[in-house]
Order: structure tokens, then sequence, then C-alpha cells
């Protein structure tokens, strides 16, 4: 087997080991195990690296011979050309922040305290001074001179030539492979993202559940108005279970992620001045919680104007509360049941923490809390695969989810507050 063929087959089996993982020690075991692998885990692309900047100089040396020649015969020359001019700032630039960036990551330039301690921001610093000094006269003159006999002697003297097609073809390819090989070498990123997605579960508690996406989504759309969204597609991307133990009552619930498209036609003048026609998809997220919910029946309350709800309107005595969140119910008593002086208050403080935010209570006695917050199961990642003994300390630590604690004691308290055995 090839050794690009073993690391694969690695890799591979470092996915299989993480899918396979029920605890937080086996996700620590996988990282240990990949620590310690006995076998190739990265790729030799030497060959398709060099082919890279091969096609990535094509394109540039297209570039700069069309502009030389003054070729401005299509549209397509605007950027390049563009681009070729600012050279003589951007060049240098990017030279310095690269330069920098290299002497950084061996700890031979000075660190900035605060927020301002990142591998960027000192190199990102002197790549600003040098494109400043590359205003004067001389640096530009100098520049010039040697691109332009520089030019001279990769094009023998003027005998080569190819047309801007060739040099976006080139671009195109280079690109494409660039990020194929970005993929290729940081395939440690996506691995350990899924390790800390999985940790994240296991320390909530939370199941996730395989579900039919369209049919899920479509099974909440009968339930709930706020699944109905997209006139495209729609479909439900993760649900999660899981249980809360609270001091009053305990709970089961469903977390979700609910995407969704709208599907649009616009109109557009090309740059013939003739007027075009296409179609545009607008993706969408929302994200919420499933219950049941006793309390009440037939009650919405909705602080996201894209929907439309239906049944008698209820206003309340808190103005916050109105301007947050426009109520629905199937008849008014039972709104100004539910809806206690105290409920007002934690519902008001709850529309001003979560984005979009809506509550639907079904006759049935079926909650949805729906959002816009996409941060409910996310927590910044420190460490990686790549750094595995702090990554291994990162996981090894209990991941708590403050959005997702405050979303729960929220609910918690709304069922307090809507019982009358403990109201």
């Amino acid at each position: 087997m090839s050794h690009n063929k073993q690391v694969t087959a690695n890799i591979d089996r470092i996915k299989a080991d993480v899918e396979a993982a029920t605890s937080q020690d086996q996700l620590i075991q996988v990282i240990t195990s990949v620590q310690n692998h006995p076998g190739p885990l990265d790729y030799n692309d030497k060959l398709a690296r060099a082919m890279m900047w091969l096609l990535m100089g094509i394109a540039v040396l297209g570039a700069v011979i069309n502009h030389a020649m003054g070729n401005r015969y299509s549209s397509l020359a605007i950027v390049p050309y563009a681009l070729v001019d600012s050279s003589v700032y951007w060049v240098p630039a990017m030279v310095a922040f690269a330069v920098g960036r290299h002497f950084h990551n061996h700890g031979k330039l000075p660190t900035l305290p605060g927020l301002l301690n990142r591998s960027w921001v000192v190199p990102a610093l002197i790549a600003v001074v040098v494109g400043l000094l590359a205003q004067l006269p001389p640096w530009q003159m100098a520049y010039w001179f040697t691109l332009g006999n520089l030019l001279m002697l990769l094009t023998l003297g003027g005998q080569v030539y190819f047309g801007l097609e060739i040099s976006f073809g080139a671009l195109l390819l280079g690109v494409g492979l660039y990020l194929w090989l970005r993929k290729r070498k940081h395939w440690r990123d996506p691995v350990s993202d899924r390790i800390q997605h999985l940790d994240i579960l296991f320390n909530n508690n939370l199941l996730q559940e395989r579900v039919d996406a369209t049919g899920k989504a479509r099974q909440l759309g009968r339930l709930f108005r706020d699944f109905d969204r997209g006139n495209y597609s729609r479909e439900i991307r993760a649900l999660y279970s899981g249980d809360c133990t609270g001091e009053v009552h305990d709970f089961g619930y469903q977390l979700y992620h609910f995407h969704y498209v709208d599907k649009r036609t616009e109109t557009y003048t090309d740059s013939d001045g003739k007027t075009r026609t296409r179609t545009r998809y607008d993706h969408y997220d929302r994200y919420g919680v499933l219950l049941a919910f006793p309390f009440a029946k037939g009650v919405s309350l909705d602080g996201d104007s894209r929907l439309r709800f239906y049944g008698d309107k209820y206003t309340s005595a808190s103005n916050a509360f109105n301007r947050a969140f426009k109520v629905r119910a199937r008849d008014q008593m039972e709104a100004a049941r539910l809806l206690t002086p105290a409920v007002v208050e934690l519902l008001t403080e709850f529309g001003s923490r979560f984005r979009q935010p809506v509550i639907e209570i079904t006759d049935k006695g079926k909650m949805c809390i729906a959002f816009d917050d996409k941060d409910l199961l996310k927590l910044e990642r420190r460490h990686g695969l790549d750094q595995p003994d702090a990554f291994k300390e990162e996981i090894a630590g209990h991941a708590k989810l403050e959005k997702l604690d405050t979303l729960l004691e929220m609910v918690h308290n709304l069922m307090r507050l809507s019982d009358n055995n403990f109201a």
C-alpha cells in the first residue's frame, strides 16, 4: 500500500473510532491513539503542491504579460490588471506578513498583551508598515524595473505569449488544487471539532437522534407554525434528546437545528446593458427546543415578524413584553391564565437574550421554543489533535453550555410558575 493510501486508511480508522465512542474517556483514548499512532498520518503531496505553484505561476505570468501588452479586450481583464497595477503595494506587504508570521511562530518576534496577543497581529502590523513604505517613489521605480526585467527573462524577450483565458483556467485549477491540499493537510481540524462536539453531548447528557431530515421537518410543520418557512426546502439537520431535572419539575426535551431555503427570481443588468433574470437560493437556520407543556393550550408568542399567527390577540400590561412578543391565543382567557406578571417578567428577559424568539403551545400541550441563536451547543475549541496533551486536558474538563442552561432554567421556571400546584 502506498504512503498516501496508508494515511487515508489510518485517518478513516481514527474517524470510525471517534464515531464509535460512547463516553468522554473513550474520546480521550482516541486522542491518545492519534498521539502514539505507529503509522503515517500526514500526506506526501509534494508533486501536487509543485503542480499548484506551477498553475499559480502561469496565472500570474499570463496576467502580467497581457497587462504589459495592453490587451484589454475583455471585461475579465479588469480584475487581474487592477491586481497587477496595485501589486507594487500588496506584494511587499504580503511578503512581509509571511516572513513576520514565520518569525513569530518561531518565537523571534515580540508578543502584544491582552486581546492583541494573536499570532497574526504583529505580522499584520509589519505588513502595514511595509505597505506604507511602498508608497515611496524609489521603491516603486525599483519594483517596476525588476518586474519588467523578470518578465522579459520569463517570456524569452517577449516571444512567449498566451491569452487571459489560459491564465484564468490555470488560476481556477490552482485554487482548486490549493483547497484540496489544504483539506488534506488540516484533516485534524474537523476531526477535533467532532471530538469536541461529542464531548459536549456526553457532558450534557444529550443523545443525537437519527431522523428523516425532510420527513421530520414536515411532521413538525404540521404542529408548529415556526416550521412553516422556506418555499423551496425544509429539513431537520440535527436532533438531540435530553432530560432536565429541576427543583420542582423534571422534563424531557429535544433540541433541534432546522434549515430552510427560500427560492426567488431576481432581475439584473449584465455588462452589456441587457436585463436578465437569475434564480437565487437563500439559506436560513433556526434552532430550538421541543417538549411537553400541559399547563396551557393554544397560545403563541411571536417575537419574529417573519411569521403570521392566528387567534385572538392578547396584550399584557407590560410595554416591554408587548414590544418583545405579539400574543395570539385560541381565547384570551387562556393567554391571561398563562401570562401572569411573573411569567411576563420571565419571558421578557428571555426575549432579550435570544434573537427572533417564538414560543408556541399547541392545543394538545406540545411546546416549541424557537430562535435564531446558533450557539446553543457550541464552545470555542482552544486545542486540537495537533496538540494532543492540551486537547486531552480540554476534553477531560466539563463542557458547560451556559446558553443551554439559561434556556432550560427558563423552561423550568415557566413550568413552575404555570403549575397551579406550585405557583
